[in-house]
């Protein structure tokens, strides 16, 4: 079975591990992170327009004790990031470069892959840093703009276009954002057949990790009794260590051809042929069958 052979393939090729790294890197940058999108919103006068449309949001709508509460924690927040500057800057990037390369090489680890020319690491950090960060910013900003307008041209089903939306304004640029990665980063898969169907399992299954993380695991009272008011902490945790070693088995998925031989309604025959480019060369596989396709 496709799903076994990958889930083998996951644990042979260090899975656990490589998800365990990216979660540092993650955990590691979150803070970085926020300081430079403040730093940033101090730059730019749309991002600051839209800063001030929020604080407006947060007094409107919320208690005004806790509005007050929440703005003074992102004040703070913006206050120390305003000593970041360039250097700020450069760490968060290089941050965005280690956690590039480190899924290249944990792709290229599942797929059995020997190692990759320095052009190679360019090309899957080409990927994860400029094209998937862009195509999901456009896909979001299209979702959002149709959701205004069918809000402003039926203003009475407000409320039915914000909960129908919802889903769509995250699983479409994830799935998206997925599929590029499963196609481009292992070293060109022949078909978009493969990546697709395995970026839309591994959404669902991010969905529902989400679903018992969120209603089941951050709510059992020996977690809360331990960690009292720490218990985001090991949230967050587990949290980043799931979504990557999700995203990691879809990688497994993939070199095992899952999904390859579907009938899509987009149509298009089905890839039979090759999976890896002509330079991966298998380091250990028990047949051809469960890689997914014939190598060079």
């Amino acid at each position: 079975m496709t799903l076994w052979r990958a889930l083998v393939r996951f644990f042979r090729g260090d899975g656990m591990v490589f998800s365990g790294y990216l979660a540092f890197l993650s955990l590691l940058a979150l803070l970085p992170v926020l300081g430079v999108l403040f730093w940033f919103s101090q730059q730019s006068t749309i991002i600051r327009t839209a800063d001030a449309a929020f604080r407006d949001f947060l007094f409107s709508n919320l208690i005004p004790d806790a509005a007050k509460q929440v703005v003074g924690v992102v004040d703070k927040l913006r206050s120390n990031a305003r000593g970041l500057g360039i250097l700020g800057v450069a760490i968060f990037a290089g941050d965005l470069v280690l956690k590039a390369l480190a899924l290249t090489t944990a792709v290229d680890r599942l797929w059995s892959g020997g190692r990759r020319r320095w052009w190679g690491f360019l090309n899957g950090a080409g990927v994860l840093l400029i094209i998937v960060p862009t195509v999901v910013a456009v896909l979001f900003g299209v979702i959002r703009f149709v959701e205004k307008f069918l809000m402003n041209l039926f203003p009475s089903a407000r409320s039915f276009f914000d909960t129908a939306f919802d889903p769509f304004a995250i699983g479409v640029p994830l799935v998206a954002a997925l599929t590029l990665i499963y196609k481009w980063v292992p070293r060109q898969v022949a078909s978009w057949r493969s990546p697709l169907s395995a970026a839309l399992l591994v959404a669902a299954l991010i969905e529902f990790a989400r679903w018992v993380i969120t209603h089941h695991f951050a709510t059992m009272q020996q977690l809360k009794s331990l960690y009292g008011a720490f218990v985001a902490i090991p949230v967050l945790m587990v949290s980043a260590f799931v979504l990557w070693a999700l995203v990691l088995y879809g990688a497994a998925l993939v070199a095992e051809g899952f999904g390859k031989n579907l009938h899509w309604p987009f149509g298009g025959k089905s890839s039979k042929g090759k999976t890896r480019n002509s330079r991966t060369k298998p380091i250990a596989e028990p047949s051809a069958s469960s890689n997914g396709g014939a190598t060079q």
